[in-house]
C-alpha cells in the first residue's frame, strides 16, 4: 500500500494525522489502528509527512501555484508556465507518469488581469518564489514546454546562482529564443502555410483551429483578454531574452519540429542529453495521441534520477 493510498484508509476510519514540531502526530478511534495499518504508518511516516506537507502548502500557498498532480512520494517537478500561462496542457502528460511522481504547475501573474511582467528575469524570479514557498529546498526539478523553455532555463539559472541544486532541467519542444523574433517567426508562418497544402495536414490543421475556437467561446471573455495579454508580454520577453552559460545539464526532448532550432540550446549548457520522441508537432506530444511517448522519454530520465 502506498502513501496515498493509506492516507485514504486512514481517513475512512476516521484517523487523524498531522505535523507537530516537525513530528508525525496522530489520533485514532480504540481499535481503529491495527497492527498492519500501525507498521505501515511507521514504514510510511517519511511519505506522510511530504504529503501532508505538500496539503498545507497548497492550502495556504499563492494562486500561482497549480496541484497538475500533487500526489506522489518523489520529488515534485515544478512545470513552469508557457507562453499564455496555461500549465493544464500538461496535464495528460502528468497523468502518464508514474504514479508516485508529483507535477506542479506554476502560474505567472497576469491570467486575474492584474500587469503581466515584462521580461523572462523577472518572471524567473516570481515563479521561483512561488517554487520555494511550496518546497523551501531540494534539489529541484524543472521543465518547461514551448516558449515555457526559455523560462525553466532562467529559472534553473537562479536557482543555481543561489546556490541550489537542480537534478532535472527538462526543455520540452522548446524553440531557442532567438527563434521568436519577428522575421524568425515570419518564415515559421509562411513554412507552415505551405506545408499546410498538403490535404491531410490542412484538415489536420482545420480541426485543432477549430478546437481552439471552441474552448475560447467558452471562455470568460475578461479571462481570455488577460490570458491574451500574458502571451503578448511573455512572447516579447521572450524575443528580448539573452542566455548566459549555464554550468548544469539540460535535458532536450526533441519533437518534429524543426523550426524549432532547440539543437542550440547546447550552446549554452555544460553538457546537453538529448531525448528524441518521433517526429511529431509538441501539440501532439503534449494533448494528443502520443502523448504516452514523451511520458515514457521523460519517466525513463525520471528513473534514473531515483537510482
Amino acid at each position: 500500500m502506498d502513501a496515498a493510498a493509506l492516507l485514504s484508509t486512514l481517513r475512512s476510519r476516521d484517523v487523524k494525522l498531522w505535523i507537530e514540531n516537525a513530528q508525525l502526530r496522530c489520533s485514532a478511534p480504540v481499535g481503529a489502528l491495527d497492527l498492519a495499518l500501525r507498521e505501515a504508518l511507521k514504514g510510511r511516516k517519511d511519505e506522510i509527512i511530504a504529503l501532508l506537507r505538500q496539503a498545507e502548502a497548497l492550502q495556504s500557498g499563492p494562486v500561482s501555484i497549480v496541484p497538475i498532480k500533487p500526489e506522489g512520494s518523489r520529488a515534485p517537478i515544478f512545470a513552469v508556465s508557457g507562453h499564455a500561462g496555461d500549465v493544464f496542457c500538461l496535464l495528460p502528460l502528468a497523468r502518464h507518469l508514474d504514479a508516485a511522481q508529483p507535477v506542479i504547475g506554476v502560474q505567472p501573474p497576469g491570467l486575474d488581469g492584474t500587469e503581466p511582467l515584462h521580461s523572462i528575469e523577472a518572471l524567473a524570479r516570481y515563479e521561483i518564489e512561488q517554487i520555494r514557498r511550496y518546497r523551501p529546498h531540494g534539489p529541484y526539478r524543472i521543465a518547461g514546454h514551448c516558449a515555457g523553455g526559455t523560462l525553466a532555463f532562467e529559472v534553473a539559472q537562479q536557482l543555481v546562482a543561489a546556490g541550489h541544486e537542480v537534478s532535472l532541467l527538462a526543455l520540452i519542444g522548446s524553440p531557442f529564443p532567438a527563434v521568436f523574433g519577428r522575421t524568425s517567426l515570419l518564415w515559421v508562418r509562411l513554412a507552415g502555410y505551405a506545408t499546410a497544402l498538403a490535404p491531410a495536414e490542412f484538415l489536420r490543421r482545420l480541426r485543432q483551429r477549430l478546437e481552439r475556437q471552441r474552448a475560447q467561446a467558452l471562455m470568460d471573455p475578461a479571462a481570455r483578454r488577460a490570458r491574451e495579454r500574458v502571451e503578448s508580454a511573455t512572447v516579447a520577453a521572450v524575443r528580448k531574452y539573452a542566455p548566459r552559460p549555464y554550468p548544469g545539464h539540460i535535458d532536450l526532448f526533441v519533437t518534429g519540429d524543426k523550426w524549432h532550432r532547440s539543437h542550440q540550446w547546447g550552446r549554452f549548457a555544460r553538457s546537453l542529453r538529448e531525448h528524441h520522441v518521433g517526429d511529431y508537432p509538441v501539440n501532439d506530444l503534449l494533448l494528443g495521441p502520443k502523448v504516452s511517448l514523451l511520458a515514457a522519454s521523460l519517466q525513463r530520465r525520471l528513473d534514473q534520477l531515483q537510482n
